[in-house]
């Protein structure tokens, strides 16, 4: 599905993505530039405004965020790195009508931001990222392009769905 990027997003004096602006914008207290984050979330539960219910997130660092419905069960469908409550991935902020809301941002979201696939350390767009214990840039790697190899949780094929001693990996044996 094609989306409108959005350009910014609106945050609380606390961190917290302010759900609806409308007629109240002295309530923003700063206005973000949207490019995907990381960050854990902790499912809190559900709200239900005017127009939509949601799902409500607590970040690891205490930040609120809300999802819509919609977006929650893009989440679950997809490759969902859900575990007891807690979803650990990139994400991104969109506006549904006049409501922002988070959704996990996907591989074109990554591309946009700069993001490239491979060692984080080759990733510009993932210079600063406070994302320590994972050394890979999120955008997973493909079989085109050279690459080293990025082993799947389950299996021993690399992300890009080739096998790990496939001739695009020859450049990283020592770690096979």
């Amino acid at each position: 599905m094609s989306r409108t990027r959005l350009a910014e997003a609106p945050y609380n004096q606390s961190g917290d993505l302010i759900t609806y602006v409308g007629t109240n914008p002295d309530r923003v207290h700063e206005w973000r530039p949207n490019t995907p984050f990381p960050t854990m979330l902790i499912l809190e539960g559900t709200t239900r405004g005017m127009s939509a219910a949601r799902f409500v997130w607590r970040s690891d660092k205490g930040h609120r965020y809300e999802m819509f419905m919609m977006d929650a069960v893009d989440l679950m469908k997809r490759d969902a790195p859900i575990w007891h409550g807690t979803a650990d991935t990139w994400w991104m902020v969109q506006k549904r009508g006049k409501n922002y809301g988070i959704r996990r941002a996907t591989h074109d979201d990554l591309k946009t931001a700069g993001h490239v696939p491979g060692p984080k350390s080759d990733c510009r767009a993932c210079d600063g990222v406070a994302y320590g214990y994972e050394s890979w840039c999120p955008l997973p790697p493909t079989p085109d392009v050279p690459h080293q190899f990025r082993g799947g949780p389950l299996t021993r094929s690399c992300l890009c769905g080739l096998g790990s001693k496939d001739n695009i990996h020859t450049h990283n044996r020592e770690t096979l």
